[in-house]
């Protein structure tokens, strides 16, 4: 079936996860504050928007990758708060996503597998002091559980974009 890339952002944004809270992050043994929990929803989704972009570079045709990618931001905007991100501002996250993205591309560049740019993500996470040192597994549990890597391919393999 034929989606516009609104209707094909909201498929994608759905698959993504939400609602990075500190008690979730506790049930992985991350005991954060609020802002340690924006800093690793602020990954996250860094993560996930690696993981789609190279999903769509993988699906589609060029002109169409543009188009979703603006819904999708357009959607990830509507959705800020539920994604634990209130407080940034979506100019500036969508800028270091990218340079957060151009790092993971290198590493997949290298050979590296999805497990490594998670530990890439898990590793800066600590060298930021966005969490306490030693944190690097419970992190990588987060990662490995919550980013549908796997899924973004699959639904953006299945989408045939309409121009409207």
């Amino acid at each position: 079936m034929a989606q516009t890339p609104r209707e094909a952002a909201d498929i994608v944004y759905a698959a993504m996860p939400h609602s990075i809270t500190p008690e979730l992050l506790s049930d992985y043994g991350l005991d954060v504050t609020q802002d340690q929990a924006r800093h690793i929803a602020q990954e996250l989704l860094s993560l996930n928007l690696y993981w789609i972009g190279s999903a769509l570079q993988a699906n589609l045709r060029p002109e169409e990758i543009g188009r979703m990618e603006d819904a999708l931001k357009r959607r990830l905007e509507q959705g800020w708060r539920d994604l634990g991100m209130q407080g940034s501002e979506p100019s500036a996250v969508f800028k270091d996503a990218k340079a957060r993205g151009a790092a993971y591309h290198q590493i997949i560049q290298e050979g590296g597998s999805p497990i490594s740019v998670f530990g890439e993500s898990a590793q800066s996470l600590e060298f930021e002091g966005a969490v306490e040192a030693g944190q690097h597994q419970k992190l990588l549990a987060l990662f490995i559980d919550v980013v549908p890597v796997d899924t973004f391919g699959e639904l953006l393999d299945s989408l045939e974009l309409t121009d409207s």
